[in-house]
């Protein structure tokens, strides 16, 4: 299944890594209490890094896609792309954790079909308990809806300016919107502790949105700026490596530093690595370049079903007490599942989008 064709096998790796630390940080439960605390110095947010590198790709496809021509022929074309690479997994692992919610638990899930299916669980609120993990897919469509509309709204009124210039303003606007968003929220609602923390910083669209402008502003240096893009790419990656590391472990020392600038200075620590990883276009030993690339191609299939699904509704079934076991079926489950939705739903999608939009 794998292959190295037109991949860059670099930002191949930084997807794994993305996965691989939301598996890691959802299965920790499993291991020891000492290998839990060692793992956690390591554990940044993997979520924050899938976002960076998401805004990279498509933003390089939107700089290109309207840099040509902004109509909303092309933003609609560019909405069906993202939407038939997104949306099959997402409503079909959906239906089956709301087909389950209903059947099983009998609970109203009128409520569910609604806000989930139009990716209004966090907008501006908290979470439900449902499906917890798809708070993350909900920032990716808003932004991936809003960010083209908000282009052809800087192009429509200032078409003077040239096309670098609207991209950068739209870029700064939507991250002073999530950091005056966060500020606000930080004065208004008092006392603070993990669930604050949680459900209104971390995980909701107006306060995450900015997450993704990063990488898009990652591919911004990349169309207009290549020099200073690739400039130095080694020791940047030195210097984003240690720093998201540094911000994972000190922040929570300092309640402002946490609450109101960890989140943007994570995402351009992981941009700073994108450079490095965009120019390694092969990996010598091959068995490794070929897990890499599998683990990248179904890491959104990891993503959709290791919590909900496996974690909380396939483990019990087995009914096994032992931790060390439970974690590898957790592993193992995952991965099983997660290739066969990749190649069945996931795939046969894209082929179709390919053929149907240019």
């Amino acid at each position: 299944m794998p292959t190295s064709g037109y991949r860059i096998v670099g930002l191949d790796i930084l997807r794994t890594i993305a996965i691989l630390l939301v598996m890691i940080s959802h299965s920790k439960v499993y291991l020891p209490e000492s290998i839990q605390k060692f793992l956690s110095f390591f554990l940044i947010d993997g979520v924050a890094v899938f976002f960076v590198l998401s805004g990279f790709l498509i933003g390089r496809i939107m700089i290109k896609v309207f840099s040509e021509k902004i109509s909303f022929k092309q933003i609609f074309n560019f909405w069906a792309r993202r939407w038939l690479r997104t949306l099959p997994n997402y409503y079909f692992i959906l239906l089956i954790l709301i087909g389950l919610e209903g059947i099983v638990n009998n609970k109203d899930i009128g409520f569910y079909i609604f806000k989930y299916s139009f990716f209004l669980q966090n907008l501006y609120y908290p979470i439900d308990h449902f499906f917890p993990e798809s708070w993350s897919l909900a920032v990716e469509e808003w932004f991936y809806l809003v960010c083209p509309l908000l282009f052809f709204l800087i192009y429509s009124f200032l078409r003077k300016y040239s096309r670098k210039k609207f991209f950068f303003i739209g870029i700064i606007l939507i991250i002073l919107f999530a950091n005056i968003i966060r500020v606000y929220y930080y004065f208004d609602l008092g006392a603070k502790n993990y669930f604050i923390y949680d459900r209104y910083f971390v995980r909701q669209v107006i306060t995450r949105i900015d997450a993704i402008i990063y990488g898009v502003l990652a591919a911004w240096l990349y169309v207009y700026y290549p020099a200073v893009f690739n400039k130095n790419k080694t020791g940047n990656f030195i210097l984003g490596c240690i720093g998201v590391l540094l911000i994972h472990n000190f922040e929570p020392l300092y309640q402002p530093f946490q609450y109101l600038l960890s989140f943007s200075l994570t995402s351009i620590a992981i941009m700073l690595t994108l450079p490095f990883l965009n120019n390694i276009k092969q990996i010598k030993f091959k068995a490794l370049q070929y897990s890499i690339i599998h683990i990248s191609l179904v890491s959104y299939s990891m993503y959709l079903i290791n919590l909900s699904l496996v974690t909380f509704w396939i483990l019990p079934l087995f009914k096994i007490q032992t931790d060390i076991v439970n974690f590898f079926l957790f592993w193992g489950i995952t991965m099983a599942i997660s290739t066969i939705l990749y190649k069945k739903l996931e795939l046969p999608f894209l082929t179709l989008r390919d053929k149907i939009l240019k």
